[in-house]
């Protein structure tokens, strides 16, 4: 039982000091139970002592001249404490008994039959106690009967002697009736105790409990429960403002949680950013390299005259050098510019089949002389909506890109898919499709499938990258697929506002 009162209430010391309390409680009315069970009746004895003497002492102060008022007085204190009274006069002269209601203060009565009435009563003396030279206190029992009586005897100063009878039975009646009453008592005081215990417990431990593990949820930041409301105010008022405290912690918490994820996703990207950055500076520096040298290196040929007997042909490979690094200076700009800061685009809308046409165009002389077929087939209806600046960057770098890959059928096709709400135009080239290791590479910054190739034509792995920027400051997105013949790259344009909701 104790076990599972411990299962049920966390408060165990709240609990142990309620339980030490009812020991106590119960062990001192055991106490005075098991007391008064065996000196109940000495003090009701010793009580009754002190009546006897108390009634001995009117009845001194009693005018005993005074016959019917005497009998009056008498019969009171008989009825009043259930007492038997012998008055002698002088001491061996019976002179009133209760059996006989008789009182006189003549030695020698003069009735005969009157006198067969006097009789004192017939005892045996169980036990006597002298108090002093007067009194005294006797236990005495009736010859022919079970009967006892405490007795107090005295003699008065006008000569007459007193004896009073209280009955031993009655007295020891009243001390029983006396001690259960107070057992009764005493088991309803325990009942009382422990019901006001139980009620104490039920109305105070059980919510205590409640509260406490439910604060030491949130305390491990755990706000999943709640408070449930309870029936004293005070306690409910408390629930309530721990509920409400438990929502804003919570609500905070997640804050945060949102604020602190952030800031973790911005310190890596920040991280990502200097990455970058750094394996941007060291490969610009290596794609430098190259044409510094080669212009250095004709620079002083020229000038010790290693090259005199062609000096044009220094000249025209200084120049193209030239242009290259020159080039690669501009496309290193332009990503850091898209990397390095929030890009803010400025959106018109504008026709896609005209934008493409128009481009595709103005790229024929490059596609006839490598030899290429190209095919652009839009729909004239389709709006896009976008940035100019960075739709042409998409673009010019896809199809200069399919271009220098185009093999085999030498064909190109632009073409455009309409999606739910934008545009997926597509740039593919025949040739040989990229390997599976460079699909996720080729979007980095300096990164050339084709090194040898790439280097040849000027490009330096840097179209891409600046693809990858633009689409990003869109918030587009863009790819790559390999085709059986092929190489498709594709990129997502928003489609123009009236497009999408003609009404």
């Amino acid at each position: 039982m104790r076990g599972t009162r411990f299962r049920q209430f966390r408060s165990e010391k709240l609990l142990l000091r309620n339980i030490f309390l009812i020991v106590v409680l119960v062990a001192a009315i055991g106490i005075l139970t098991l007391f008064a069970y065996f000196y109940l009746d000495d003090i009701y004895l010793l009580k009754e002592r002190g009546d006897l003497q108390a009634v001995a002492e009117d009845i001194s102060m009693m005018d005993l001249s005074d016959r019917e008022k005497l009998e009056t007085e008498l019969s009171d204190i008989e009825a009043k404490h259930n007492f038997y009274i012998e008055l002698y006069y002088p001491r061996d002269q019976l002179i009133y008994t209760t059996s006989t209601n008789q009182a006189t203060f003549d030695p020698q009565p003069a009735d005969e039959e009157k006198q067969e009435t006097l009789k004192p009563r017939i005892m045996r003396i169980l036990e006597h106690t002298d108090l002093d030279d007067v009194s005294y206190f006797e236990t005495r029992q009736e010859y022919y009967a079970s009967a006892k009586y405490i007795v107090y005897g005295t003699l008065f100063r006008s000569g007459v002697a007193v004896e009073l009878y209280a009955p031993l039975e009655l007295l020891y009646d009243n001390a029983k009736t006396a001690f259960w009453l107070f057992f009764v008592a005493a088991m309803l005081l325990i009942v009382v105790i422990l019901s006001v215990m139980i009620f104490h417990t039920v109305s105070f431990t059980i919510p205590f409990d409640t509260i406490s593990r439910i604060t030491n949820q949130i305390a491990q930041m755990d706000f999943s429960k709640v408070c449930p409301p309870f029936r004293l105010r005070e306690l409910d008022e408390l629930s309530t403002n721990i509920n409400i405290l438990s929502s804003s912690l919570d609500m905070t918490m997640k804050t945060l949680t949102t604020r602190n994820a952030q800031l973790e996703h911005d310190i890596e990207n920040e991280q990502k950013l200097r990455e970058n950055r750094r394996q941007f500076i060291a490969n610009a520096s290596h794609e430098l390299k190259t044409p510094i040298a080669i212009i250095q290196g004709y620079a002083e040929g020229l000038k010790y005259g290693i090259y005199n007997d062609n000096p044009g042909e220094c000249y025209d490979v200084i120049l193209e050098e030239a242009q290259k690094m020159n080039q690669l200076v501009i496309d290193m700009l332009e990503v850091d510019r898209l990397n390095s800061t929030k890009i803010e685009p400025h959106y018109v809308d504008f026709s896609l089949r005209d934008r493409l046409v128009t481009f595709v165009e103005q790229m024929r002389n490059i596609t006839i002389k490598n030899g290429i077929k190209v095919q652009c087939d839009i729909d004239p209806t389709y709006i896009a909506r976008s940035d100019e600046t960075l739709f042409e960057r998409v673009i010019s770098n896809y199809f200069s890109n399919a271009i220098s890959h185009c093999a085999d059928e030498k064909k190109i096709v632009v073409s455009c898919e309409k999606m739910d709400d934008f545009y997926r135009v597509s740039v593919f080239n025949t040739g040989t499709p990229i390997a599976d290791n460079d699909l996720l590479n080729i979007w980095n910054s300096f990164y050339r499938a084709d090194k040898a190739h790439s280097r040849a034509e000027g490009r330096f792995g840097l179209g891409l990258s600046i693809v990858a920027s633009a689409q990003e400051a869109q918030q587009m997105r863009y790819g790559v697929n390999n085709r059986p013949n092929g190489v498709e790259f594709w990129f997502d344009v928003r489609m123009a506002k009236q497009e999408k909701d003609p009404d």
